[in-house]
């Protein structure tokens, strides 16, 4: 009787109940699948019209000047497609825009969840977030090195972080929201302990910026609200660590990089304990861990005995480009050593295997959840641009390069822009115009939305995206000002760092989540 009960409510209200499905499927795929992201936004297209009421959803749709103005965001990709020199990849710049439409089209249509089905499918997102994080967690455990952490979640790392970041704090707000038991509280804590694990594994700088602004921010709205003294001064207080200590950590890592070993040239050492020569390069300046790398080099003596532990020639190239020579010498300069035999004899068998496994430093094959390495990685990088001048292979340098150029090509094209589809060719030709060592741009586009943005739109539609967006959030969120605050800032920051709504995870994610929180209704959290 139960389950005949159940079916036939299931089937009287199947329209509510397929639609509620199918947002649960994107739900899932969105952390676990890019497929499957393409696949469940159609779906939703296709749940829409199997459902039928057109005309009361024509009529929603008709009021809801939000999803109106949202919809009319392609529009500024169209008439960038007009530009084109490149029709291909206009017509691929203009695909990404369609979450904008189809999740505006689709959820401003169609009638508000209520407050219970809200949960139902956030618990789904969460659910599917923890899955892929305890997933990473052990891929990361079982991987070789560090530097896989890229490769540990399903989907792109980065945004998969974001998603990580969110799910910690609807986690949170579900403990604020409900009255939960003890043992709830405590097996939601330690979820909430995974994930930031999982999180900070991860090793996204953009997600940690983005988490703490989302922090940040929730500490500020709930300090607002409280009306309880010594709640406030808790959360102030929350507010200068929050700020404070990861400044302060970032200080510390770069004041250690640039803490050197100092040498006299005069009284340097220039034979080794064999009495062959050492070479030294006083004119370079490039360190590992304080220690110059092209001192103390004896490469008679080191190149033997490396060809005779090694699976790996000293000259052969690795596929990163470096020969596992030079390897050699970063790994050993790392560990402090000297570049001779006597250098060499210190160096364990595991040692050898991290320089094959092309590990330039010892603290890369260290503890793969700390985030000191990832720091160190960054600085290095930054250290080797500053020298160099070359950004090429540096993550951040190339960042930093492309956004110095990217501002010589708006400069040029201040208004409207260049169009879609022209990027490259407008790097490239900067890149020679202004002989910058950036290697010639396939995509070329910014880790920062906003420079793409006035890229290919100029001032004038950059701003009216932007002012869309500012305007529905402050419009809409009345509905929802607490997640909905956290969800808008914390992206809008992540921003300058990552062109987030220029990348197939990163604009599903956003679109969707901006109109699902905008459009329920769900209940106010509670004063604390």
């Amino acid at each position: 009787m139960v389950l005949r009960s159940y079916a036939l409510m299931v089937l009287k209200n199947w329209k509510e109940n397929l639609y509620l499905i199918s947002l649960g499927a994107f739900l899932v795929a969105l952390p676990t699948s890019i497929a499957l992201i393409s696949i469940t936004s159609v779906a939703l297209l296709v749940v829409w019209f199997l459902t039928g009421d057109y005309k009361t959803k024509w009529n929603r749709l008709l009021q809801n000047k939000s999803a109106l103005l949202i919809m009319s965001i392609p529009i500024v990709y169209l008439i960038g497609l007009c530009f084109t020199n490149n029709t291909p990849s206009g017509l691929q710049e203009l695909n990404k825009s369609l979450p904008w439409l189809i999740f505006a089209f689709v959820l401003g249509s169609s009638a508000p969840i209520s407050y219970k089905a809200t949960w139902r499918l956030l618990g789904v997102f969460i659910f599917a977030v923890s899955l892929a994080a305890g997933v990473a967690l052990i891929k990361l455990s079982l991987l070789d090195t560090i530097f896989n952490f890229r490769k540990a979640a399903w989907v792109d790392h980065i945004p998969f972080s974001y998603q990580t970041a969110f799910a910690i704090w609807l986690l949170l707000y579900f403990i604020f929201q409900k009255n939960c038991s003890a043992i709830q509280k405590t097996l939601l804590s330690l979820l909430i302990a995974t994930l930031l694990i999982a999180l900070l594994s991860l090793k996204s700088l953009n997600a940690f910026l983005y988490f703490g602004v989302m922090t940040f921010t929730a500490l500020i709205l709930l300090a607002l609200k409280t009306k309880k003294r010594s709640i406030r001064l808790a959360y102030i207080f929350g507010i200068v660590l929050i700020t404070v200590l990861p400044v302060y950590y970032v200080y510390t890592c770069v004041q250690k990089f640039y803490t050197k070993t100092e040498y006299n040239e005069n009284e340097i050492d220039e034979f080794t304990a064999n009495g062959n020569k050492y070479v030294h390069d006083f004119n370079s300046k490039f360190k590992e861990n304080g220690n110059y790398i092209y001192l103390y080099i004896c490469e008679k003596e080191l190149i033997p005995l490396w060809n005779a532990h090694s699976k790996k020639q000293y000259t052969d190239v690795a596929p990163d480009g470096d020969t596992y020579g030079a390897l050699v010498l970063r790994y050993m300069t790392s560990k402090g050593l000297r570049k001779d035999s006597a250098g060499f004899a210190q160096l364990s068998q595991k040692d050898i295997e991290n320089i094959e496994k092309e590990i330039p430093n010892y603290i890369f094959a260290g503890s793969k959840f700390s985030i000191y390495p990832r720091i160190y990685e960054t600085i290095w990088e930054i250290d080797r641009y500053i020298i160099t001048k070359n950004p090429n292979n540096k993550s951040l340098a190339e960042r930093i390069e492309q956004a110095i150029l990217a501002i010589d090509i708006i400069k040029k094209h201040i208004w409207v822009g260049i169009g879609l589809g022209n990027n490259a060719k407008a790097y490239n030709d900067v890149i020679l115009e202004t002989g910058s060592k950036l290697e010639p741009q396939k995509t070329g586009w910014a880790h920062n939305q906003y420079l793409n943005y006035l890229i290919r739109f100029g001032v004038l539609g950059t701003l009216f995206i932007l002012g869309v967006i500012t305007y529905v959030f402050v419009k809409g969120r009345k509905n929802n000002p607490f997640l909905l605050t956290l969800f808008f800032v914390s992206m809008l920051v992540a921003n300058f760092g990552e062109a987030n709504w220029e990348t197939f995870i990163g604009l599903n994610y956003f679109a969707f989540f901006f109109c699902f929180l905008m459009w329920i209704t769900p209940k106010e959290i509670k004063e604390l």
